[in-house]
């Protein structure tokens, strides 16, 4: 049981540790350019308030950084929470640790979906302004024009995308894996759990979306 509870930390602090380099990068290389915010506020904001903003944006830099792990942990804490209550119920007996488990290795794939991101902002994109940075790849929202799209709708658009097809296909692919479950059962299992869960947590984000513009 130790070294089950110390595998799966050392994959955690993993898992973390590659989020934070990926998402650290993109900070690094275009958000602490202060060209970037001149160009994209000097139409709606004086010189000095801009200044403010950068001076502010580098005092609490910090705590996006550190406030990456608790969003990585809440993330996987609620996929596993959909696929214990989606197994509880159709029967399947599977612990929660070990559904735990298996959400910390699909996390991977949105690594995976940031490292795309990085790499399409250095060779592929030209950013300008910090608008370009707010895209999601292979995603709906890329088909249409950001300024277009409702606020409320940008959330969900971003999140019908590849990455996201994959995570529900590698959740299903592990799950069948650990309940001895044909593939296309663990699927199922996984879109009748974790696809709720996510439509919820996605009319969450448009209500508060609604009220906070």
């Amino acid at each position: 049981m130790h070294s089950i509870r110390y595998k799966t930390s050392i994959i955690i602090l993993w898992l973390i540790f590659s989020t934070l380099i990926v998402y650290g990068s993109i900070d690094y290389l275009y958000l602490s350019n202060d060209n970037l915010f001149y160009q994209s506020f000097c139409e709606q904001l004086a010189t000095d308030r801009i200044e403010k903003m950068i001076e502010l944006s580098r005092k609490w830099q910090w705590i996006g950084y550190f406030l990456i792990p608790f969003f990585v942990l809440i993330r996987i804490s609620f996929t596993s929470t959909c696929l214990y209550i989606g197994c509880f119920f159709a029967e399947h007996m599977v612990s929660f640790a070990k559904l735990y488990k298996i959400s910390i290795l699909a996390d991977f794939i949105f690594v995976l979906a940031g490292t795309v991101k990085l790499i399409i902002l250095i060779f592929f994109k030209q950013v300008s302004t910090i608008d370009d940075l707010q895209f999601q790849p292979l995603s709906l929202l890329d088909l249409f024009d950001r300024k277009s799209v409702e606020p409320f709708f940008i959330y969900p658009f971003a999140i019908i995308n590849v990455f996201e097809l994959l995570y529900w296909l590698t959740l299903a692919w592990l799950l069948s894996d650990l309940i001895d479950l044909p593939f296309g059962k663990s699927l199922k299992t996984v879109s009748s759990s974790y696809g709720p869960g996510l439509a919820l947590w996605v009319l969450v984000t448009m209500f508060l979306t609604i009220n906070l513009t």
